[in-house]
């Protein structure tokens, strides 16, 4: 048991004893500022974080990967867009030491006494096995179809259906939704996940991406690729809680690639565009229907290609990278939608 722990089981059962009357299965929830609690998965580079290095070959050098770290990116992107957008936030952790790995009976119950309508759980996924393969996957409290507090199913749809859409990334596949009971026979009857178990909020744990599987692990990297899987899970909630209209602002996005095959391509599995090679430090310029010209974004060295333009009026753009003469993608942006635009050097 970690540290402290035995002292903070004390306060929260003492804490879920004088809020006893606000039981979550009853809360009606607050279309006007409903209130989510956010849990970034894993913390602190602990024994149970998901660690997956590889060599970066733009940078001739091994660049380490924790699950803890991503998730948290997601998470904090997550808690300050829905702030934005009016809704009441609360999250397990905003830092990723050992101290903010909370026990999953101490993060349930932190979510129920917090008030939450929502309990919303950010991982991403691996096989565990040399296959690999790149899909979203949402896990809901219960058997498929039935879940344990009604709603789940619904988050859990929205979700899959935002993130699918996504063309900042390539999948092997169609997303998968399912009930814990279902998915982990294995684990015992009616048993699930421990984050989940605890739990009587309509929730879901979201396995965004695959980080086994090399290019989503070197965009995981990328805070601002962080940032849209947020942007998403945004999208979702805001849906879920019939709030779409509430924000007003789109997102340009996309990877930058040479038109020539990965340089370790013999090695790495890939789908769709992924086997093409990104660019690190292109410069990407976005320009109004003028051509005036708003901002600039220089992809990183970590081997992903990635560019974001975030908080964008709707309107008419134009994407414009250094060094590819006479080429320019116009690109239309909506509110409260994410546009996607990606480019071959």
């Amino acid at each position: 048991m970690k540290t402290n722990t035995i002292a903070r089981y004390i306060l929260i059962l003492a804490a879920a004893a004088m809020c006893a009357g606000t039981a979550a299965a009853g809360r009606k929830a607050n279309s006007e500022k409903p209130r989510v609690y956010v849990n970034p998965g894993h913390g602190g580079h602990d024994d149970d974080d998901r660690y997956e290095p590889f060599y970066n070959q733009a940078a001739h050098d091994t660049v380490d990967y924790y699950e803890s770290d991503s998730n948290l990116g997601v998470g904090n992107a997550l808690v300050d867009l829905l702030r934005k957008k009016g809704y009441d936030v609360y999250t397990s952790r905003v830092n990723n030491g050992t101290y903010d790995d909370l026990d999953l009976f101490e993060i349930c119950q932190l979510a129920e006494d917090s008030g939450a309508d929502m309990f919303f759980c950010i991982h991403s996924n691996d096989t565990g096995t040399d296959v690999r393969v790149n899909f979203p996957l949402a896990l809901y409290h219960g058997w498929t179809g039935k879940p344990v507090s009604a709603g789940s199913d619904s988050i859990a749809s929205y979700v899959m259906r935002r993130l699918y859409a996504s063309k900042a990334t390539c999948w092997s596949r169609e997303p998968m939704i399912s009930g814990d009971w279902t998915f982990y026979p294995q684990w015992g009857y009616r048993t699930g996940l421990g984050v989940l178990r605890y739990n009587k909020l309509p929730g879901m744990l979201s396995e965004a991406v695959y980080h086994d599987y090399l290019p989503e692990r070197e965009r995981l990297l990328n805070k601002d690729y962080n940032w849209l899987e947020g942007w998403l899970h945004s999208l979702a909630i805001d849906e879920y809680f019939g709030r779409l209209g509430n924000y007003g602002k789109g997102s340009i996005s996309g990877i930058v690639r040479y038109n020539q095959l990965r340089v370790d391509s013999a090695m790495t599995k890939t789908y769709g565009d992924d086997a093409y090679q990104p660019v690190s430090g292109a410069v990407v310029r976005l320009f109004d229907a003028k051509g005036k010209e708003l901002r600039t974004y220089t992809t990183d060295h970590l081997n992903n290609g990635y560019y974001l333009f975030g908080d964008l009026n709707p309107g008419e753009y134009v994407i414009k990278v250094d060094g590819i003469a006479q080429r320019a993608s116009k690109v239309s942006v909506r509110a409260n939608a994410p546009s996607y635009c990606n480019i071959f050097f």
